[in-house]
């Protein structure tokens, strides 16, 4: 028999080890698609998904920033960057310039529209924020943060540990091909 989706807050419907649904990856995710959606109805209101409301106060919060930094510090890629932010323009909360310094950087710039319901997006987050730190223990969320920090940190360096190794044994490849040359 599978096991079945635990109910939350129900330890004894935990998934067996090795079930699909006992995997981190898949709970974090399962706990992200659930906060999301939680989120979501939260804005629904102001006529943004999740993903542009996060955009939106990203060009309020680091204002002058091109478009590919903002991909950047919003762990998206550029061209779901583009759409988002050409959605924004075309519902006239930012304006899309040129740097003057760099002719091919795009720069959105809030509108005062824009900037109003930005504000409204953050007062919203905190107040979701309470609430969430209400329902599950002030110190529960702090724990949570850190331990996501500390997931993040963890997988980088070894994403980027392995890369390095990888490096290495092309490195050596190449050098013991040279030898027998």
């Amino acid at each position: 028999m599978l096991p079945t989706s635990p109910v939350p807050g129900d330890a004894e419907a935990r998934p067996a080890a090795g079930a699909l649904e006992s995997g981190l990856g898949f709970r974090l995710g399962r706990a992200h698609r659930i906060l999301r959606e939680a989120w979501e109805r939260r804005i629904a209101d102001l006529g943004l998904t999740p993903p542009q409301a996060a955009m939106l106060r990203a060009a309020c919060e680091w204002r002058g920033c091109g478009l590919r930094e903002l991909a950047r510090r919003t762990h998206t890629d550029p061209m779901n960057a583009k759409r988002l932010a050409d959605h924004l323009e075309r519902d006239g909360l930012v304006r899309s310039v040129t740097d003057p310094d760099h002719r091919q950087r795009r720069v959105l710039e809030p509108t005062p529209e824009g900037l109003a319901i930005a504000a409204e997006l953050t007062g919203r987050a905190a107040a979701w924020g309470q609430r969430l730190s209400d329902l599950v223990g002030a110190d529960d969320i702090t724990r949570i943060q850190a331990l996501l920090d500390r997931l993040e940190q963890v997988v980088i360096a070894a994403e980027h540990g392995d890369e390095h190794e990888h490096e290495h044994e092309h490195d050596n490849q190449h050098s013991d091909e040279g030898a027998h040359s």
